[in-house]
């Protein structure tokens, strides 16, 4: 597993938990990492939040922003319980405490 990728769902999780709880857009959440120096391309966020997802850690639907395809994520409570450290520490996922 690339620390780099597990880097990149922590903070994608962190960001979530700053909405909560409302929604970010795929976009909003790559223009964050790419202001933190991370990997922010649209294709790899979604598919850290199809991960998430399968997880349990997030919830996505499909949305339309002016006219444009975005992914929309929610943080579960499960996702809020993994970043407090309520619940032990996924593998695939980078959590700062």
């Amino acid at each position: 597993m690339n620390n780099s990728n597990k880097e990149v769902r922590g903070f994608i999780l962190s960001i979530l938990k700053l909405q909560y709880p409302g929604t970010a857009s795929d976009r909003l959440i790559s223009l964050t990492l790419n202001d933190s120096h991370l990997e922010s391309a649209l294709p790899q966020i979604r598919g850290h939040l199809h991960y998430l997802e399968e997880k349990g850690y997030v919830k996505t639907e499909e949305g339309n922003e002016l006219g444009m395809q975005r992914t929309m994520a929610t943080l579960t409570a499960k996702g809020i319980d993994l970043l407090d450290g309520n619940i032990p520490d996924e593998p695939g996922i980078m959590v700062i405490r």
